[in-house]
């Protein structure tokens, strides 16, 4: 019968010190956390890119149908549908705004972690990834109320031109420039929005 070798005591405790080169172990996780609240954010700016479009197709049907269908004390019927439809969009915007809020915490909250200002993911910090969604995060809170106002006075407004007005700043965003935020999908490598 064959005896297996004992094991030498030098052999049992052998510890063998392994020298970290970086100063910030958690870099990994903190680069594939910020890939994935842009990845999201991404998401939520094309989704936001499709409500606005169906909301100035809405907004341009209701302008079109008041200016056709004006007189004094009437309210059209096909308005009704119209406007459930344009409240709906405006929800589905406040969700989405609230999404881009709670990535926009979470950024925030990771450049805290990052104290010193090496990339995240190519050339970029925490610090600068998070200023920069914070800058997309206000630019939409700006224009989800600019369209809450649009929406509660288009369905009652009775001049053409304001009702020209309000289908165009639904249309042709005051605040929100999406070709602002290319530079940060371009920086994680994810397409930019059209």
């Amino acid at each position: 019968m064959s005896t297996t070798p004992a094991k030498s005591p030098e052999r049992l405790h052998s510890f063998i010190p392994k020298e970290t080169t970086t100063p910030n172990k958690n870099t990994p996780g903190i680069s594939k956390t910020v890939f994935t609240h842009i990845s999201d954010l991404h998401s939520l700016l094309s989704d936001w890119i499709r409500l606005r479009d169906k909301g100035t197709r809405i907004c341009k049907s209701m302008s079109a149908l008041k200016l056709h269908e004006f007189t004094d004390g009437y309210y059209p019927q096909a308005l009704t549908p119209l406007s459930e439809t344009i409240m709906d969009v405006l929800e589905d915007l406040m969700r989405n705004v609230e999404g881009v809020e709670k990535i926009d915490k979470h950024l925030q909250a990771l450049s805290k972690l990052q104290p010193c200002n090496q990339p995240v993911i190519f050339t970029w910090s925490a610090k600068q990834i998070s200023d920069n969604v914070s800058k997309i995060c206000q630019s939409l809170q700006k224009e989800l109320k600019l369209k809450l106002v649009i929406t509660e006075n288009i369905a009652h407004c009775r001049d053409e031109y304001l009702m020209e007005v309000y289908a165009s700043a639904w249309e042709f965003e005051a605040y929100f420039d999406i070709e602002s935020s290319s530079y940060l999908f371009a920086e994680v490598g994810i397409t930019g929005i059209s």
